[in-house]
C-alpha cells in the first residue's frame, strides 16, 4: 500500500489539501476563501484584470498535476467564509460539496445567512454585559468580515451531508475517514488517514494558538437564529475524542503541517488551557458572581479593545463549561446574565 500524498495548497493564511482518490481525481480539504482581487493570482479568465483566489488556487493545483475538473469532492471542515467561500464555485465545476449537517444552512445561505444572525450576536453580547457602544464596534460587518471577501450561496442540490465515520478510498489503498468534531462550528468536521496518522484538523487544532469555539445559534425553521448553542463543551469533547487516535501529523487549516512532538504539543496546549481556564473562572465567580464581560475585565485588565471579541467568546464558552459540569448557575439580573457558583 502506498501512502497518499496530500498536496498542500497555501492561499493567504489558509491551507487547503488535495488527496488523490482511488476512483480517480482528487478530494479537496476545504474550498478556500473567495477573494476576487488576490495578490499573486494569474489573470482572470479572458486575460482581463487580475485574478482572484480561484485563479490562484487553480494555478497551484495545476502545478501539482491536478486540474480543477479533477476535483471530485470538496470536504468543508466548517462553514466560515475563509474555508467555505469558494464552495459555490467548486459546485459549479461539478464537485460534490461535503459538509456536516449543522453547517449546511450556512453554506446554502452564504453571507445573507451570517448577516441574519447579527441581531442574535448583538443580543448575546449585551446580555453578557458588554456596553452598547462596544457591541456596535464588535459586531460591525467590517469587523466581522474583511471587505475583500465574498461568500456566495451554494446550491442545496450540490451539497451532501457527510456522516461521522464516512470513508473515502484514496489512491494507494488507504482511506480518508471523516469525523464529526463539533465546537468550532456546530457541524465542524475533521478527517483522518489511519495508515499515515495524518489528521486534517481544519481550525480544531492550530499551531501557535488555542482556537475559540465561536458563538453559534440553532437554525430556526424560518432561517433566523434560534437559541444559542453552548459550543465549548462540545469542542473540548471533540478534541478528547481525537486524542484517542494515533495521530502522527496534524495538517491544519492555517499554517503548515506539524508532526511528532510538535503535533503532540497541539493537544497538550489545548488540554492544559481548558483545564486551567475554567478553574480560574470558577475561582472568580466564587469570589463574586459576574457577567462574562465583567470577568474579562478581571482576568485581562490590560486587554486591547481589538481582542475583546475573542475574549468574550472565550469567557462565554468557559461559563458554558462550568454550567454543563454543574459547577455554575446563570441567573438573569436586571436583564444581564450573571453567573455564580452552583
Amino acid at each position: 500500500m502506498t501512502d497518499p500524498l496530500p498536496l498542500p495548497l497555501p492561499i493567504g493564511d489558509n491551507t487547503l489539501y488535495a488527496l488523490p482518490l482511488a476512483e480517480g481525481g482528487a478530494i479537496l480539504i476545504d474550498a478556500g476563501p473567495d477573494i476576487p482581487d488576490f495578490e499573486g493570482a494569474p489573470a482572470a479568465e479572458g486575460g482581463i484584470g487580475s485574478g482572484g483566489t480561484w485563479e490562484f488556487l487553480a494555478a497551484m493545483l495545476a502545478a501539482g498535476g491536478v486540474a480543477t475538473s479533477d476535483v471530485r469532492a470538496v470536504l468543508i471542515t466548517h462553514h466560515h467564509l475563509d474555508h467555505a467561500g469558494l464552495a459555490a464555485r467548486w459546485a459549479a465545476e461539478g464537485a460534490r460539496i461535503l459538509a456536516g449537517a449543522a453547517d449546511v444552512p450556512a453554506l446554502v445561505g452564504g453571507q445573507a445567512w451570517y448577516d441574519a444572525r447579527r441581531g442574535a450576536r448583538v443580543d448575546t453580547l449585551i446580555e453578557h454585559g458588554v456596553p452598547a457602544e462596544l457591541v456596535e464596534l464588535m459586531s460591525s460587518p467590517a469587523r466581522r468580515r474583511p471587505p475583500e471577501y465574498r461568500w456566495e450561496p451554494c446550491p442545496p442540490d450540490a451539497i451532501e451531508v457527510v456522516e461521522d465515520g464516512a470513508e473515502f478510498a484514496l489512491a494507494g489503498g488507504a482511506s480518508l475517514r471523516v469525523l464529526a468534531a463539533p465546537g468550532h462550528t456546530p457541524g465542524n468536521l475533521v478527517a483522518f488517514v489511519e495508515a499515515t496518522g495524518d489528521l486534517f484538523s481544519g481550525d480544531t487544532l492550530l499551531p501557535g494558538t488555542v482556537p475559540t469555539p465561536g458563538v453559534h445559534f440553532a437554525d430556526a425553521e424560518d432561517g433566523s437564529a434560534g437559541p444559542r448553542l453552548p459550543s465549548l463543551p462540545d469542542f473540548v469533547a471533540s478534541v478528547a475524542r481525537l486524542r484517542a487516535l494515533d495521530v502522527r501529523r496534524v495538517l491544519p487549516g492555517h499554517g503548515t503541517p506539524v508532526d511528532g512532538e510538535e503535533a503532540e504539543r497541539l493537544f497538550v496546549r489545548f488540554e492544559r488551557h481548558h483545564e486551567r481556564r475554567p478553574a480560574l473562572v470558577r475561582a472568580l465567580i466564587e469570589e463574586q458572581p459576574d457577567t462574562a464581560f465583567g470577568l474579562v475585565g478581571r482576568l485581562f485588565p490590560h486587554l486591547p479593545e481589538s481582542r475583546l471579541p475573542q475574549a468574550m467568546t472565550e469567557l462565554i464558552g468557559q461559563l458554558d463549561v462550568l454550567v454543563a459540569r454543574g459547577e455554575a448557575v446563570a441567573e438573569r439580573r436586571d436583564g444581564l446574565l450573571v453567573h455564580r457558583i452552583a
